[in-house]
């Protein structure tokens, strides 16, 4: 199983925040479910099979390490969600301590040998106390995720491809949301970006004597947009994308906010 598959950067998640074992297994079911091969499967089954199996028996075996897991009809593929609490979480570990690296997996119902698989290759890379030190000390969504594969076999080239870069924009037309898109980028690492102030062709055309009176800035309607252009790994587009969706709703209904994201031929430097 090749873990660039399995590992998506939408379900890395740092500055986890759960109360107690509970609400950290409903929260992991939702960071799970921002794979879109959950789409169809509702987040309460998620969170309903992680914790059958925490009844057979915690999955916290100690040192600050989780491994929830669990099989889900109707899953053709296993998805893995990873999660750091700084604090760490009471989750009824075998040694009683806090639990701060969550690696929760689920896959197909039936797939045994390759659930046993999954869970010793996980157990594996957390048994490096180096790897444990860098996943905790991880500071983005990003950090996190390239971390994480960095010390899977085949994840080493998928991370470091120069060539997998794309040219993001996005269209603000709400000044407002500026803020949010500006915490989005934060939680991601991404820290370089260019903002363009640009004008919205209505408002050129509305000082064009032959179309006066056809288009109104009025009402509190501004007549400037910006652009935010930035290069972005095409690997964590998906993932970006649907943090911006998650505030702001379906882009395609949502008129403060465009993206377009086109391919990147050169750039040095």
């Amino acid at each position: 199983m090749n873990m660039t598959d399995i590992v998506k950067l939408e379900c890395c998640e740092v500055g986890f925040t759960a109360r107690d074992k509970d609400d950290a297994l409903m929260s992991l079911a939702k960071l799970l479910s921002k794979n879109s091969k959950l789409e169809d499967i509702p987040v309460e089954d998620i969170y309903s099979s992680l914790k059958q199996r925490e009844e057979m028996g915690s999955t916290g075996f100690g040192k600050g390490i989780a491994i929830p897991h669990s099989q889900l009809e109707g899953l053709k593929d296993f998805i893995i969600g990873i999660a750091i609490s700084v604090r760490g979480v009471n989750f009824n570990s075998l040694d009683k301590k806090r639990t701060k690296i969550f690696v929760t997996i689920i896959g197909p119902k039936g797939d045994r040998s390759g659930h046993l698989k999954l869970l010793a290759k996980v157990s594996l890379i957390l048994k490096n106390p180096d790897v444990m030190e860098r996943l905790l000390k991880s500071t983005t969504k990003i950090g996190l995720y390239e971390e994480f594969l960095r010390n899977t076999e085949d994840g080493v080239t998928a991370i470091t491809e120069k060539s997998q870069d794309k040219l993001m924009f996005l269209v603000v037309k709400d000044e407002e949301i500026i803020q949010d898109i500006t915490e989005v980028f934060i939680e991601f690492g991404i820290q370089e970006s260019t903002i363009i102030e640009t004008q919205q062709m209505e408002n050129l055309l509305s000082k064009v004597p032959l179309f006066m009176g056809f288009f109104n800035f009025t009402g509190g309607k501004s007549p400037y947009s910006k652009i935010i252009m930035l290069r972005i790994n095409k690997e964590y587009i998906n993932a970006v994308i649907k943090s911006i969706e998650d505030i702001f709703g379906d882009l395609d209904t949502y008129t403060g906010l465009s993206i377009f994201v086109l391919d990147l031929f050169f750039h040095k430097g």
